[in-house]
């Protein structure tokens, strides 16, 4: 099996500061050597300010440790969000094996993944889903849809993952999930990263761990509007200033010239700015940067979490 590839952008090359990208070689073709689960959970999802109680579902990977009768021991959880016209399925099936991959030669400690969706019904009109994402959805954007998206993982998708399996929460209220935010990440790629740089606005408080890939931060408006730096900033210093002191890290993710590009430009800004800390070490740092050479697509996000995960949940 060939080795792991390093990409590297040396300081002034894109911007400023050195970015490092190690491509994991088994994700080709490498065959796991142990496999874990995927499980489906169900809620009812009633945030959305409009009368309606939506059957929602997301799917839990399980790695191939996890033990449901171990309960002394503890798994740390990531929540994934899928990109535009995606769905929760996307790493079920075949595609589970990049997942396994992920554990398979140690370097990453095991955890539970969540593929969330903000699509009110992912089995509805699946072909105009598909094709162009625009079915109702609660992340923002959809005319006449409050953006509670936010509110669903925290208040609905939180407590019926975490109490199921083990992990570090056993008290389901606001309370609880803040006091177990250092065991919790959240992540997303494309138009999920687009909402994972929401989540650190609206929930910064119940994640310490975040993993924006491929995609920028609209700072709160819908996707095709127009912003400005003063907002992008503006728009991330704020919940660091409403909460004074409370740690956090963001690993954020690109790709290459084929790849959305907006993230890298506000890169060369973002990390500079009051409250953040450019750097690898979370005991020191808040805020990294990694890019790969990569086109756009979804099913690239192990290799992105086989570089972020080496930095989230380590302090």
């Amino acid at each position: 099996m060939s080795e792991n590839r390093i990409v590297r952008h040396a300081p002034g090359e894109l911007i400023d500061f050195e970015t490092l990208f190690v491509e994991n070689a088994a994700f080709k073709d490498g065959v796991p050597k142990k496999t874990g689960r995927m499980e489906r959970v169900d809620y009812i999802s009633d945030v959305y300010e409009d009368g309606v109680a939506y059957p929602k579902y997301c799917n839990v990977y399980l790695p191939w440790c996890y033990d449901p009768e171990d309960k002394e021991r503890r798994y740390n959880v990531l929540y994934y969000q899928h990109g535009n016209t995606c769905d929760p399925e996307i790493f079920a099936g075949e595609n589970r094996r990049l997942f396994d991959l992920l554990f398979d030669d140690g370097t990453i400690e095991p955890c539970i993944i969540v593929s969330t969706t903000y699509y009110f019904d992912v089995t509805k009109d699946v072909e105009e889903r598909k094709r162009t994402g625009g079915v109702p959805a609660g992340d923002g954007g959809w005319p006449g849809v409050k953006p509670n998206f936010w509110r669903e993982i925290v208040e609905k998708t939180i407590p019926a993952v975490e109490t199921r399996y083990n992990t570090y929460l056993t008290d389901p209220t606001p309370e609880g999930i803040r006091a177990t935010r250092d065991h919790r990440a959240f992540s997303g790629y494309s138009r999920g990263s687009v909402f994972t740089w929401r989540m650190f606005h609206h929930a910064l408080p119940y994640f310490r761990w975040f993993a924006p890939m491929s995609c920028h931060t609209t700072a709160g408006k819908p996707i095709r509007e127009p912003y400005t730096k003063e907002e992008i900033l503006a728009y991330l210093q704020e919940p660091i200033r409403e909460n004074p002191g409370l740690p956090f890290f963001i690993f954020a993710s690109n790709g290459g010239p084929r790849d959305v590009a907006q993230m890298t430009e506000q890169m060369k800004y973002i990390p500079s700015a009051e409250g953040f800390s450019y750097g690898r070490d979370p005991k020191v740092n808040n805020i990294c940067f990694s890019i790969s050479d990569f086109p756009h697509t979804d099913l690239l996000v192990p290799y992105y979490y086989y570089n972020s995960l080496q930095v989230l949940f380590r302090e």
